[in-house]
């Protein structure tokens, strides 16, 4: 089970990760500039809040260290999809539901696309 206070870490950094692992700290770093404004120092930080967490991990090869997540994506997503609906009731949830098929089925889903991890 993932932890709630890692989700926004997960969030933030994973998408780099999980996208493009193995991932050198420049790459997350360089997403993390372009998607957030934030300092490098900044993203080293959350990189080893992440290691000490157990998230995600690395692989040394030529002096560099390459990362890679400890929590798979589909994990990520299916806890996060039961916090989500924990909070709903039934008549809520049916709509959500109903709303994300039509995200999913539309031919043009440049709306579903900005959720994406």
């Amino acid at each position: 089970m993932i932890l709630p206070y890692l989700i926004v870490d997960l969030k933030l950094c994973n998408r780099t990760i999980w996208r493009y692992e193995p991932v050198t700290c420049d790459l997350i770093t360089h997403g993390m500039q372009e998607r957030n404004s934030w300092h490098p120092s900044t993203t080293k930080t959350l990189i080893r809040r992440l290691l000490d967490k157990n998230v995600i991990t690395f692989n040394t090869s030529k002096n560099q260290r390459y990362y890679t997540s400890l929590i798979k994506k589909q994990e990520f997503l299916e806890t996060e999809i039961q916090r989500l609906l924990s909070g709903m009731d039934e008549g809520c949830i049916s709509e959500v539901s109903y709303y994300l098929n039509g995200l999913v089925k539309r031919s043009d889903t440049e709306e579903f696309n900005d959720f994406k991890i």
